[in-house]
């Protein structure tokens, strides 16, 4: 059963702390749960689409089963690429955009319901995977998911270990780009296993938030690995997965 301490979120394959000053960014992910024990597919239609609800065997020891008739209104932005999207929806993270034909790796909710999926092309991750992942609570895991990635992460995780902080964009592999609009917000891709990565970290507060008590803070990530060649479709997908979650613009941080 895929009942983890999500605080490790290690499903991607990254490795905070592998070398000093330096923060690991997920590669190739190989966590995986099983069908029928771990989560359950069972599809719906909604607005003229079939989608795919998730229900997960959570950390708690009971499942998780998404509400077909308390479901969210679905995105109505199409893929601009030619690649088509399913959608399928998940406990604590939502809606989720998945290149047609991909199937579920791993999924999980924790104690602290830190929610994670990984999803992978039918040929196997090595030719494709997304992870989405949403942290509402868990100090700890927060800060390790952000540390080297949004401002003051790397300095809070560092002086609770009493070990040297890594700081903003000190990363392996070297990000080939990166943006932070606000101190909320890093948007950044980096290439790995034969891939582009095109990622999102969000938080509902600046981390500081931890310090002066100043909001709730909640973090959601989307790391999408595509061929270079499929740009258009990882932005649809992390532009997508990004709008749930507004940074820096909730106080109360995010509720399922």
């Amino acid at each position: 059963m895929a009942i983890v301490a999500m605080c490790l979120l290690s499903t991607t394959g990254s490795q905070v702390h592998a070398a000093a000053g330096v923060r690991e960014l997920p590669g190739t992910p190989e966590m995986r749960s099983a069908a029928g024990t771990d989560y359950a597919l069972h599809t719906v239609p909604i607005g003229g689409l079939t989608v795919s609800l998730i229900d997960v065997h959570s950390g708690a020891g009971d499942w998780t089963r998404p509400d077909p008739a308390k479901l969210p209104a679905l995105p109505s932005a199409s893929s601009p690429s030619k690649d088509a999207v399913q959608w399928f929806y998940g406990g604590v993270a939502g809606w989720m955009a998945v290149p047609q034909g991909w199937r579920v790796q791993y999924a999980t909710i924790g104690v602290d319901a830190n929610a994670h999926y990984t999803f992978a092309a039918p040929e196997g991750a090595s030719s494709g995977w997304v992870s989405y992942t949403v942290i509402p609570a868990c100090e700890e895991c927060l800060l390790q998911e952000a540390e080297g990635l949004l401002p003051g992460a790397g300095e809070q995780l560092g002086s609770r270990h009493d070990v040297p902080p890594i700081l903003l964009g000190q990363t392996n592999p070297v990000m080939s780009w990166q943006s932070r609009p606000d101190d909320c917000t890093a948007l950044f891709r980096y290439r790995t296993g034969g891939l582009t990565v095109h990622a999102a970290v969000l938080s509902s507060v600046p981390v500081a938030a931890l310090a002066t008590g100043k909001g709730a803070l909640a973090l959601a990530e989307a790391y999408v690995a595509l061929p270079g060649a499929k740009s258009a479709l990882a932005d649809f997908m992390v532009n997508q997965f990004s709008q749930t979650f507004a940074a820096c613009r909730s106080p109360d941080g995010w509720k399922d």
